[in-house]
């Protein structure tokens, strides 16, 4: 049996004063936080994506300090040099005063201006020179000419001593060697037994004052008797030499017309 009381029933005692309003402040502060947490993380993700972007989009520049301010600045671009380089002979500023200068234009080294040029009535006078090989030291042969005559007049024509004189310079080179021939005997100064090869060669002219270029023969070694005054080496191998006879026949033309 359930027992009701008299008289009017009271309400609930009410919420104190603030709370209601209380709630909702830490509520909307709340809401605020969230929000502001992920806009900051969307504008983070936008910044960082730009900054990507604009990194990746832009070449790199190579930078290096300043001694004096201490600032990065460009590197400048590598200035390449302007200057030509000579090519071929060079002139010479000073007169040939040996035979053995003369090796200078079969060289392509050197021409003598101070030289007289190939021109007027013949003869003109010309020197050879003889090489054994690249490298080695030309010679100068005063002795091919024979055939030609033995005056004074010949000889500076054909073997002048005075590069002064001398308008041609030829240039006979040994460029190659072949087989056996035969072997040489010799008994002075004491005895020798030399082998004679075959052998081919160039001869080069050229005008002393201009380098300028006025034959190109190639020439193989017709004289294949054994010599009878040589030179020879550790190896005791000789070589057939251009006869006198060919060497005259090459030049003649440019020494008498």
């Amino acid at each position: 049996m359930m027992v009701t009381p008299f008289g009017p029933q009271l309400p609930a005692d009410p919420p104190p004063p603030g709370h209601r309003n209380r709630g909702l402040i830490i509520a909307v502060v709340t809401l605020s936080v969230l929000l502001l947490v992920a806009c900051s993380g969307l504008l983070g993700g936008a910044f960082l994506l730009r900054s990507t972007e604009r990194d990746a989009a832009e070449p790199a520049t190579e930078t290096r300090r300043s001694p004096a301010t201490g600032n990065s600045a460009p590197s400048p671009a590598p200035r390449e040099s302007a200057e030509p380089v000579p090519q071929g002979p060079q002139r010479s500023d000073y007169a040939a005063t040996e035979i053995s200068d003369l090796s200078n234009v079969c060289d392509g080294i050197l021409y003598y201006p101070q030289s007289p040029k190939r021109a007027g009535k013949a003869p003109h006078p010309v020197v050879l020179l003889i090489g054994d090989g690249p490298g080695n030291h030309r010679r100068q042969d005063n002795g091919y000419y024979y055939d030609e005559g033995l005056s004074k007049r010949v000889e500076q024509t054909w073997a002048s001593e005075d590069p002064k004189n001398v308008q041609m310079v030829a240039c006979l080179d040994r460029v190659s060697t072949g087989a056996t021939i035969r072997r040489c005997k010799y008994d002075d100064p004491k005895p020798a037994t030399l082998t004679l090869l075959k052998a081919s060669y160039r001869l080069r002219v050229y005008e002393v004052a201009t380098g300028r270029k006025l034959l190109d023969k190639a020439m193989g070694g017709d004289d294949q008797d054994c010599p009878y005054v040589v030179l020879f080496g550790p190896d005791k191998k000789i070589y057939a030499e251009v006869s006198d006879r060919s060497l005259l026949a090459a030049l003649r033309n440019l020494v008498k017309r």
